[in-house]
C-alpha cells in the first residue's frame, strides 16, 4: 500500500472494512453501531471510537500526539522525514509480533536533584502512547480519585489544593488539632518488580494481543546498548541504588518514559486501595511515590505506617523510605511537592527558590557584564528564550502560593530581567528588542527607523555591508565627537556613515562622553528582499 494514497484511495473508501475510517475522519461516527464490529474498542472518552490497535490510523493518530512537544528534537525530525513509511513498517512489525524497542538514550539531570534519565527513541515513544492509551481505558475506572500523577485533569497543583482542602475539613478550619504523616517509597522506580507489574496488567487485560504487547514493553531492558550522553563525571555522582544499570534482573523502570509514569500508577493502585478501603484513611493524597495521610489521632497514623510498610513489602516487594514518616501537627506545615502547606496559606520550598536564584545568576553572567565603568547588555536570542522559559516555569509554580512579595524581591534583586521583559502579574512578556522581528521591511531605511524608534536616545551602529550607516539626522555633539560629515548617496538615503573596522574606536569615543550605544549587525539571512539585522549589544556608560 502506498502511504501517500492511503486516505484518498477509492478502494479503501468503498471497502466495507475500511469505510469506518472515512466516517471517523469526517466526523460521521455512529455510536449506535458499536456492536457491529468486533475491532472497535470503547475509548477513554465517551463518544470517541478508537481504531484497531496496530492499524496505520491508530499509529498515525498517536504519532501526532507524540510529536506535539518534541517536533524540534533530532529523533523526531529523523522520523518525520519518512513518517508514513516508518509508521507503516511499525504497524507491520506490531501486527506480526516482531516489534522490539530500539536503543534508548541515557543522560543526567542535576535539578531539582541528581537523576538518571533513560529516554526511549521517538519511534518507541509512539508505541508507548498506543499502549498507555488502551491501558488507561481499562485502569482509569479503578484508580482512586486522589491519585494525581500523570493523569488527565489531575496534576501537582490539584494535589496540593486537594491536600489544603483536606486540612480545612479535618481541622474544621483550624478549630481541631490535626496530624499528618508524609511517606514515600525508597528508590521507587528502580525497585519496581516487573513480574508483579505484569501480573497486575495480565489480570485486568483480557485480550492476548494486548498482553503480549504489554509484556514486550514491561520486560524490555533499556540499558542494553544504551547511548550515554552528557557529562560522564555526573554519572559517578548517581548512587548505585538509583541507577537502572545496577538494578537486579527484572527490577526497575526507566525514568523518562510515558509508560513508566503510567505503570507507576498501576503498580501503586494496590497501595491506594489498601489505604482507602482497608485502613479507612479518608484524608489521603498520592503523587507518584509521595503520599500524605491526615488524621486527628497520631496513634492511628503510627499504626497505619506499620501496616503500610508491611503491605508494600509483602504485596509489592517495596520498602518505605526511612527518612520520612514523622508524625507532626499540620500547623508545622507539610513539605509536599515543592510547597510548604499550612492551614491558611501556602509557601514555596526554599530549595525551589534557591534553584531559581542559581539559574538567574547563570543567565546574568552570560547576558550582562560590567567592567571599567561600562555595562554591556547582550542580545543572545536563544539564551533570552531559554531565560523566558525558566522564569515562566518558576513563576507558574509561584503563582499557586502566597508569593507576591517573593516575586517582587526576585525581580528587584535581578534587575537585569527588566532589560528583556516586563511583568504583568504572572505573565513574562518580552520587550520588543528581545524578540526577533518577523515582519518584512520595505527598505533598509524602514528597518533602520524601526530600531531607531525602539532604541530612542541611543546612537545606533547600524551595519550595512562594510559600513555602519545612519538614515536620519544626528545631534551635532555626536557629529563632532565622531568627526562625521553628511553624505549624499544616489542609491540609498544615507546621511552619515563610517567603516565597520572603526567600531571599537568610535564606540569608545561616545562612551567616554557618557553617550550610550547600541550595535545592530547583519546576520547573513534575509527577511524578504532585505537582510536580517539584529541588535547584538547595548553599551551603557556607568556613572562615577
Amino acid at each position: 500500500m502506498q502511504a501517500n494514497n492511503y486516505w484518498s484511495s477509492t478502494s479503501n473508501a468503498n471497502n466495507p472494512d475500511n469505510a469506518w475510517i472515512v466516517n471517523m475522519w469526517n466526523g460521521n461516527v455512529n455510536n449506535n453501531n458499536k456492536s457491529n464490529n468486533n475491532n472497535y474498542v470503547w475509548p477513554v472518552r465517551a463518544g470517541e471510537w478508537l481504531p484497531p490497535l496496530f492499524s496505520f490510523e491508530n499509529l498515525y493518530r498517536n504519532y501526532l500526539t507524540c510529536r506535539k512537544h518534541k517536533r524540534n528534537t533530532i529523533n523526531c525530525l529523523k522520523f518525520e522525514i519518512n513518517a508514513e513509511e516508518n509508521l507503516l513498517n511499525l504497524s507491520e512489525e506490531l501486527q506480526q509480533g516482531t516489534y522490539q524497542p530500539t536503543r534508548s538514550v541515557c543522560f543526567m539531570v542535576e535539578r531539582p536533584k541528581m537523576r538518571e534519565i533513560i529516554a526511549a527513541d521517538f519511534r518507541d515513544r509512539v508505541v508507548h502512547h498506543i499502549l498507555v492509551e488502551r491501558l488507561e481505558s481499562i485502569f482509569e475506572p479503578v484508580f482512586i480519585y486522589d491519585s494525581y500523577a500523570c493523569r488527565k485533569d489531575k496534576g501537582l497543583h490539584k494535589a496540593v489544593e486537594r491536600l489544603r482542602g483536606f486540612i480545612r475539613q479535618g481541622s474544621r478550619n483550624g478549630r481541631k488539632r490535626l496530624y499528618f504523616m508524609h511517606l514515600d517509597i525508597k528508590n521507587f522506580f528502580m525497585s519496581i518488580d516487573k513480574e508483579i507489574l505484569y501480573r497486575i496488567v495480565e489480570k485486568k487485560v483480557g485480550d492476548e494481543q494486548m498482553r503480549s504487547f504489554a509484556h514486550t514493553i514491561i520486560f524490555h531492558r533499556p540499558t542494553d546498548h544504551c547511548i550515554i550522553k552528557g557529562k560522564k563525571h555526573l554519572r559517578e555522582r548517581i548512587p548505585v541504588q538509583k541507577s537502572l544499570f545496577s538494578a537486579p534482573e527484572n527490577r526497575g523502570l526507566p525514568i523518562g518514559n510515558l509508560t513508566s509514569q503510567f505503570f507507576a500508577n498501576v503498580y501503586l493502585n494496590a497501595l491506594d486501595q489498601f489505604v482507602k478501603h482497608t485502613l479507612k484513611c479518608r484524608y489521603y493524597v498520592r503523587y507518584c511515590d509521595d503520599f500524605v495521610i491526615l488524621h486527628e489521632s497520631p496513634e492511628f497514623l503510627t499504626e497505619a505506617k506499620e501496616k503500610i510498610s508491611g503491605f508494600v513489602s509483602r504485596q509489592l516487594n517495596l520498602s518505605l523510605n526511612e527518612k520520612h514518616g514523622r508524625i507532626l501537627p499540620v500547623s508545622n506545615g507539610i513539605d509536599f511537592l515543592g510547597y510548604i502547606i499550612r492551614e491558611d496559606y501556602l509557601l514555596v520550598r526554599r530549595r525551589v527558590v534557591n534553584n531559581l536564584r542559581e539559574k538567574l545568576e547563570w543567565f546574568q553572567q552570560r547576558l550582562i557584564s560590567e567592567h571599567d565603568g561600562l555595562r554591556i547588555i547582550r542580545y543572545d536570542y536563544e539564551l533570552i528564550n531559554r531565560l523566558r522559559s525558566v522564569i515562566a516555569s518558576y513563576f507558574g509554580h509561584l503563582k499557586w502560593a502566597d508569593a507576591y512579595r517573593l516575586k517582587q524581591t526576585i525581580i528587584q534583586r535581578y534587575s537585569f530581567l527588566r532589560e528583556y521583559f516586563h511583568f504583568d502579574n504572572d505573565k513574562v512578556i518580552p520587550r520588543n528588542y528581545a524578540i526577533k522581528p518577523t515582519h518584512l521591511f520595505s527598505s533598509v531605511k524602514s528597518q533602520y527607523l524601526h530600531y531607531a524608534n525602539m532604541f530612542k536616545g541611543m546612537f545606533m551602529f547600524f551595519q550595512v555591508g562594510c559600513f555602519f550607516e545612519c538614515y536620519s539626522e544626528i545631534k551635532a555633539e555626536v557629529q563632532n565627537i565622531l568627526g562625521l560629515r553628511s553624505i549624499t548617496a544616489r542609491t540609498r538615503p544615507v546621511t552619515y556613515g563610517f567603516p565597520v573596522r572603526l567600531e571599537k574606536e568610535y564606540a569608545g569615543r561616545l562612551l567616554r562622553k557618557g553617550l550610550p550605544v547600541v550595535i545592530i549587525k547583519e546576520t547573513g539571512r534575509y527577511l524578504g528582499r532585505i537582510k536580517e539585522r539584529l541588535p547584538v549589544a547595548k553599551l551603557i556608560p556607568q556613572e562615577g
